[in-house]
Order: C-alpha cells, then structure tokens, then sequence
C-alpha cells in the first residue's frame, strides 16, 4: 500500500469536518492555499491544537505534523493517529537529530511537512525563538517555504489552562520562500527570517485589537506558569482562584477578560510577571530547593515503551535532582522540556526520562533552574 496515496485520501476525507469543527470551537478565520510541490510549513506554536488550525489554511494539500514523542505512548489511539495522519515523532528533552532527518526525507520524496519551530507552545504569550537547526532543514531540504503565523491562540487557550476562552483567532501565511531563494540565503539568515515572520506577541496584539476572551475560572490553574510572588517573593504560593491570582501574603490581582491583571501592579501581563520571575530567579545568591509529592519516574526506551523507575517526592537540592533511588546532577542534563503541564522529559547520561506528576504542577521552575546552571557553566 502507498501509505502517502493513503494518507492523501484520509486528508481529503477528513479535512473539512474536523477543521469546520475548530474553525465554530475557537472563531478561527484562516486564508486557504495551493503550494505546488514539495512544502515546508513552519508556523508559531500557541495551543495543543495548532496542526488543525494550521491545516485549515490547507484543504487541497496534504502534510505530515511533527508531533511530541509522548503521542506515541498512547496505545490504541496512537495506532489511530498513525493510521490517519502518520504524525513524525519529536522527542522533546533530546537533540531532535532523528526528526530532522526524518524530515529530509519525506521532503526528499516530495511529502510536504509541518513543524511548530519553537517545539513548545508559548508560556507566556511571547513566541519562542525557532530551533538553531531549523534554517539548515529549510535550505537541505530544497522545498518551498511557508511560514505561518497564528494569532490570538494565547488568549483563546493559554498553555497553562483548562477550557477555551471565547475570543477572536485567525491564522494565515506570513511569507513563501522558493528553493531558489533559500540556495541565496545562509541558515542563520533563514533562522533570522523564520523568527521574524512567525513571532506573536499576544500582549502587543490587544493593544492593537484590544479583543475580549470570554471564559470561565480565567485564572484557574496559572500557577503552572508562574511561581514566583512578587509582593513576597517566596516560591511555589501563587494559586489561581477562579479569576483571581492569589498568594498566602495577601497579593490579589484578577486576570481579566483582556488578559491583564486588574490591579496592573506590579506587572500588567503574564509576559512582564514571567520575566521578572524568571530574573529573580537567576541574580539569586544561591540555588532554591523544590519539593513535589507523587511523582512517576519512567524510563522511555526507542521502541516508545516505557518502564517505571521510580514513584515518591522528586527533590530539587544543591543543584541534584532526585526521586527514590534515582540523582541526577543537573550539570549532567544534556537535554530538558516539558511537555503540557504535568510532564518533565529529560536526557541524562544518553538515557530518556520522564517526570509524570498526578495532577498539574508548576515543573517550569526547574526548568529555569537548569537553564541558568547551563548559562553559567
């Protein structure tokens, strides 16, 4: 069987129920389009379901998605994803060399792909900068271009959310780039091009539009995203109750249906209050130590199966991350991300890991953690 004849003929049938579906979900506008040819789309990554908003824009011309490793894990449903769609695995948490070459070759074969460049949606509202690699796929790959840009997604559905706000979202490509065009650019000169048309910034798009997103418990749940309170700068006291974000020192801000915070002190939006927590947490004299209860240790193997290592209190201390038997120095990390909001996936020593708490917690701070440790070393 010609599995992409195959997958062609599933894209056809399936395209215009499902995306009409998220099209009425989330008021989602999109411009459609006809590349000729083998097509590279690398669009901004803002929710969990960005390949439908991304394939919208594309009713006549079939592409395979880049998708996270975990998607793999999932039994029947994954034997239903790879039936329907054949997603390429990414495995968050290493250095993507399989995807990338993955990728090449169903360019290669004249397959059209899609990746989200910055690997994970957007914490904050801010786009993330493109992988380093991403200019290098573009120019070897010798395929058409696209870069995609989806606004209004942040506000609709916020990574560290639950439920969809009623807004306004629209998507549509910012540029196309020939082959002939990328043989006359560098890669850091694709990268640079990538990250310009593809970068949203939700806050800078509501003091254009100023676009109302009507929903419920609006702040429930953004203590995944920040942990840091700025009134008593202690870790981990920030909950977000209904619409209101509080901590046990008495700060009070509501998120509101613009997505400020209402009293805007200190910080008007997520952005500002991520930056700063993220500052803070790096001028710090010394390194802080974290806790959390009930925490799954997997072992990920090639095969996408996977084996319990470890179950208990995953520690945070003197730079050493532990969990039962189990330390890993974080100087020996290579590779970490996570991945919604209650997976941490890692690669320590050439081994793959998975961190799987029971219910949402905030992982970023061991993230920024790590990263600052990478920085300065």
């Amino acid at each position: 069987m010609d599995k992409n004849a195959h997958h062609k003929r599933v894209w056809r049938l399936i395209h215009w129920p499902v995306t009409t579906v998220f099209k009425l979900l989330f008021h989602y506008s999109c411009e459609k389009y006809q590349p000729e040819g083998p097509t590279l789309v690398i669009s901004n990554h803002v929710t969990n379901y960005d390949p439908f908003f991304v394939a919208a824009s594309f009713p006549k011309h079939q592409m395979y998605f880049v998708a996270s490793e975990h998607l793999f894990r999932k039994g029947w449903l994954t034997k239903i994803i790879n039936y329907l769609v054949a997603p390429i695995c990414r495995r968050k948490g290493s250095n993507g060399a399989d995807t990338a070459m993955t990728m090449l070759r169903a360019l290669r074969k004249g397959q059209s792909v899609c990746i989200f460049g910055e690997g994970e949606t957007t914490w904050n509202g801010l786009s993330n900068q493109s992988f380093p690699g991403t200019g290098d796929i573009a120019k070897i790959g010798k395929a058409t271009l696209m870069t995609y840009r989806i606004e209004g997604g942040y506000l609709t559905a916020p990574r560290w959310s639950k439920g969809i706000r009623r807004g306004k979202m629209r998507g549509y490509v910012v540029n196309t780039y020939t082959p002939e065009m990328l043989a006359g650019m560098s890669s850091a000169e694709i990268n640079d091009a990538i990250n310009r048309d593809i970068t949203e910034n939700a806050w800078e798009r509501q003091k254009e539009e100023y676009q109302r997103f009507k929903g419920k418990r609006r702040a429930w749940l953004i203590e995944t995203a920040l942990f840091l309170c700025p009134k008593c700068h202690q870790l981990g006291t920030i909950r977000g109750e209904g619409h209101h974000v509080r901590c046990s020192c008495g700060l009070d801000t509501v998120f509101t249906e613009y997505g400020a915070f209402d009293p805007p002190v200190p910080f008007e939006n997520m952005l500002e209050w991520d930056r700063w927590q993220h500052q803070h947490l790096q001028e710090a004299d010394s390194l802080p130590a974290f806790t959390e209860d009930g925490v799954r240790l997997l072992a990920l193997n090639g095969d996408h199966t996977q084996t319990e290592a470890a179950v208990g209190q995953l520690k945070l201390e003197d730079g050493v991350m532990s969990i039962g038997e189990y330390a890993f120095a974080l100087k020996d990390i290579s590779h970490l991300a996570l991945v919604q909001k209650h997976l941490m996936i890692f690669t320590h020593q050439q081994n793959y890991y998975e961190l799987h708490a029971p219910h949402p917690v905030c992982f970023r701070k061991y993230l920024a953690v790590w990263q600052n440790q990478n920085e300065k070393a």
